[in-house]
This record gives structure tokens, C-alpha cells and sequence, in this order.
């Protein structure tokens, strides 16, 4: 098993490389692979920074520069409204999202929202994890003004495209959307139990940095609780994956 002290020496590193290749000319597609992969790499350098030493600075601030790459993506891509997105641009790439929301940067988070496409990309990403994103970004675009038009017509579209399948984050969804106590606490909670089950049948990880890290903090979870907190529901300070030092 690696340590997570060289996990988080091997992120940084990545990090530094990918910083430096973003500097030489590049084609829209390298830009978007290297920043894609920037995210990801400061994300395990989050994790591993509060893993290895309880560096809550640094988890944040990798967090918040993971989420920025993401914003620079597609505000690049958003710019340029005459061409098609590629698959990098895909709203299901929702990691960088919930790297914003973990590290409280709810600011930078609907800037991520707010360059997001809202047209399903049918080649490149699955529905259900489109319509999850979506509404997602159509909750944090109405900020404290309640259930929008656009999140009430998001939910509408994940519950046609996924109710009959049981989705566990569509149950988080509606419950946010209902502010619903109860409904967030049951669906939370069935989120949980089934990320520990991912992680405990995975076999052997194509990624193990990730799989190392993410197995311990869960920040999509982290984001969850930002957003339960912004629609008044209470959360407790600590749940399995999701400790109090992460928040």
C-alpha cells in the first residue's frame, strides 16, 4: 500500500509538471487534458495533505486551485461558442464542483455552474450523471432564492431519466430540493454505504493515488453537506468519510 506521505510528494510533483506544460503552446484538446489532469492531481494533494498531516491549509487551497482549473476549462470552452465541446467540457465532470463547495468557495463553485452546458452530451457522458450535474448547477445558480425554474426543470429530467433505477444521488436531490430532514439524512447515509462498498469491491485500482486518498475523504459528500447547510438542513459535525478536520 503506498504512503500517503509519498502520495502526497508524487501529487505535488504532478502538479508542478502540469503547471509548467500549461505554459507552452497548446492545442484546445491538450489544454483541456492538462487541466482536467491538474484538477485531479490536486485533489489527491488535498487529501493527502490532510491525511498525511492534518494540513487543513493545504487542503483547501489545492481544493480551491482544482476547482479553478475547472473554471479556467470552461470559461475557455464557453468562449468560444462556435464550437462544439469536447469531452473534457462534459458537465458530468463534476469532481472540480465539489472541490469549490469542500473548500467553501461557493463563489467559485457557481462560476463552475455558471460555464457549465446545459445541452446532454449523448457521445461523451451518461444521462443520469449529466442530469446530477445539472441540477447541482442549477441549485447553486439560485443561490438563497429558493427551487428555481431551472433546478425544478433539472429534477424533473434526473426523475424521468433515473427514478425506476433506485439512484441513490437522485433521493439526495429531491431531498434538497424539499429541504427535506429526513429524506437528506436517509439518502445521505445510503450514499455513504455505498461508496464504502465501491472501494471494498474494486479490486485491484487503475489509479492508485486516488483510490488511496478518496477512499478516506469523500468530497462530493463534503460538497453535499455545504449545499444541505445553504437549503437550512442540519448536518451532524462528523460522518464516516466526511471528518470533521475535512469541514
Amino acid at each position: 500500500m503506498l504512503k500517503m506521505d509519498l502520495i502526497r510528494e508524487n501529487a505535488f510533483w504532478a502538479v508542478e509538471e502540469l503547471e509548467a506544460g500549461l505554459k507552452q503552446p497548446l492545442t484546445v484538446l491538450q489544454r483541456e487534458t492538462l487541466l482536467t489532469r491538474l484538477s485531479t492531481y490536486l485533489r489527491i494533494a488535498a487529501i493527502s495533505s490532510l491525511l498525511a498531516d492534518a494540513d487543513t491549509s493545504a487542503f483547501k487551497r489545492c481544493l480551491r486551485q482544482s476547482a479553478t482549473a475547472r473554471r479556467d476549462l470552461l470559461a475557455g470552452a464557453y468562449s468560444r461558442s462556435d464550437a462544439s465541446p469536447g469531452r473534457f467540457v462534459c458537465a458530468s465532470h463534476v469532481e472540480p464542483l465539489f472541490d469549490a463547495l469542500a473548500a467553501g468557495e461557493a463563489g467559485l463553485a457557481q462560476e463552475i455552474a455558471r460555464y457549465s452546458p446545459r445541452q446532454w452530451s449523448e457521445k461523451d457522458e451518461f444521462e443520469d450523471d449529466f442530469r446530477y450535474a445539472d441540477f447541482l448547477h442549477e441549485l447553486l445558480l439560485a443561490g438563497t432564492q429558493g427551487l428555481s425554474v431551472g433546478a425544478e426543470r433539472a429534477l424533473a429530467a434526473f426523475q424521468q431519466c433515473s427514478a425506476d433505477s433506485g439512484s441513490t444521488r437522485l433521493a439526495v436531490c429531491e431531498a434538497l430540493a424539499s429541504a427535506d430532514q429526513e429524506a437528506f439524512d436517509l439518502a445521505l447515509e445510503e450514499l455513504l454505504v455505498e461508496r464504502a462498498r465501491e472501494f471494498k469491491d474494486a479490486g485491484v485500482p487503475s489509479h492508485p493515488e486516488r483510490f488511496h486518498t478518496e477512499r478516506h475523504i469523500f468530497v462530493e459528500g463534503l460538497a453535499l453537506l455545504r449545499l444541505a447547510e445553504g437549503r437550512q438542513l442540519r448536518t451532524h459535525p462528523e460522518y464516516k468519510m466526511l471528518p470533521r478536520l475535512a469541514r
